[in-house]
C-alpha cells in the first residue's frame, strides 16, 4: 500500500518511477519563472539551496536578473528534456516603456527545485544592428511539432546535426571545410531579424551561402555547449561564443564584435530546418561561468 501511494505521488508531481519529469511539469516551472519575472517577485521561484544563476555570463542572485519594467511575455516557445530535467525558452518581453527585450532562459530541475538558471538578455543596440523582435509574433511550427517516436532523431543524432553547423562555421574558407546539414530552404533569425532563407536584391540568400563562400573565415566558435535537447520536438539549444581567430580581422561590421549566443536548431530527419538565435555582445575576455562541452579556445586556430 505504501509503494502504491508513493508511486501515485510521484506521478502527481510529474515524475515517473525512474525520476523523469513530464513535459507539462517542466513547462510549469518555466511558467512560474516568467510570472515571477513580470511580478518582479524572485521569491516565487522554487530555487535549490545551491542554485547557480547567470545573466549574460555573469553570476548573480536571481533578484539582480529581474527588472522593474518587465510587463508581459509577448512571444515564447519552450523545449524540454524530460529525461534530464532541462528546459530552454526563447521569449520576447514587453516593457512598461514600450520597448522589448530578447530573452533566452535555460533551467535545470532536480528534486522539484531549480538548480541552474542561465539567461541571455538583449535590448536594442546591445548586439549592434541585429534586431527584429517585432517580427516575432507567432511561433514557427518548426518549434511546436510533436514528432512520432519512430521518426524522431536520437539525442546524439540531434547534437551531431547541430554540431555540423558549428563545424561549418569553424572551417568555412579553409581546405578542411565541411558543409553543415542544412535544408536548402532553411531559415535563420538573429534576435528576430531574418538573415537567411529569403530573397534579397533579387537573389535567394541560403543559410549555407555564407559558409560555402568562406564569408566567416575569420570567425572562431568556442565554448560550444548543448545543454537542452528535445527529442520529441527535434530541437537542440546550443550556447556558444563568437570570437575572432588568432591573427585575423573581421571583414564585416556585422561580425566584428564578440558575442554570447544561444541558438535553437529545429532539426528534421537529420537536417536543420530553422535557427532562432538570441545573442548579445560580450568580449572574449569575459567568461560565461559555464563549462564548455567542446570546441577550440578563445582565439583558437582550429
Amino acid at each position: 500500500m505504501i509503494r502504491i501511494t508513493l508511486f501515485m505521488l510521484l506521478l502527481m508531481a510529474g515524475i515517473s518511477a525512474r525520476g523523469n519529469y513530464n513535459r507539462e511539469t517542466l513547462i510549469s516551472y518555466v511558467d512560474t519563472y516568467f510570472k515571477a519575472l513580470v511580478d518582479n517577485n524572485p521569491a516565487a521561484v522554487p530555487l535549490a539551496k545551491d542554485v547557480k544563476i547567470t545573466l549574460n555570463g555573469d553570476v548573480k542572485p536571481l533578484a539582480e536578473t529581474f527588472w522593474d519594467g518587465a510587463e508581459s511575455i509577448v512571444y515564447r516557445f519552450d523545449i524540454v528534456n524530460t529525461r534530464l530535467g532541462d528546459t530552454g525558452t526563447e521569449a520576447v518581453i514587453k516593457n512598461s516603456d514600450g520597448s522589448k527585450t530578447m530573452y533566452m532562459l535555460r533551467m535545470k530541475i532536480q528534486d522539484e527545485s531549480i538548480v541552474e538558471i542561465e539567461t541571455i538578455k538583449c535590448n536594442k543596440g546591445e548586439a549592434d544592428g541585429l534586431w527584429g523582435v517585432d517580427n516575432l509574433n507567432e511561433v514557427s511550427p518548426s518549434y511546436q511539432l510533436s514528432i512520432r517516436e519512430v521518426e524522431q532523431d536520437s539525442y546524439y543524432d540531434l547534437i551531431g546535426t547541430a554540431e555540423s553547423y558549428w563545424r561549418a562555421f569553424q572551417t568555412n574558407g579553409w581546405p578542411e571545410y565541411r558543409p553543415a546539414r542544412l535544408l536548402p530552404d532553411s531559415r535563420r533569425y538573429e534576435n528576430g531579424m531574418q538573415t537567411t532563407g529569403m530573397v534579397k536584391d533579387g537573389q535567394y540568400e541560403s543559410t549555407a551561402k555564407g559558409f560555402d563562400t568562406g564569408f566567416f573565415k575569420e570567425r572562431n566558435i568556442w565554448d560550444r555547449r548543448y545543454p537542452v535537447v528535445d527529442e520529441e520536438r527535434g530541437v537542440v539549444l546550443s550556447i556558444v561564443r563568437f570570437g575572432i581567430k588568432e591573427g585575423m580581422n573581421s571583414r564585416s561590421e556585422a561580425t566584428t564584435h564578440s558575442r554570447l549566443v544561444a541558438e535553437f536548431f529545429a532539426i528534421k530527419a537529420g537536417w536543420i530546418q530553422e535557427i532562432q538565435a538570441v545573442l548579445v555582445n560580450r568580449t572574449d575576455e569575459q567568461p560565461t561561468n559555464w563549462k564548455p562541452d567542446y570546441g577550440p579556445g578563445c582565439a583558437g586556430k582550429e
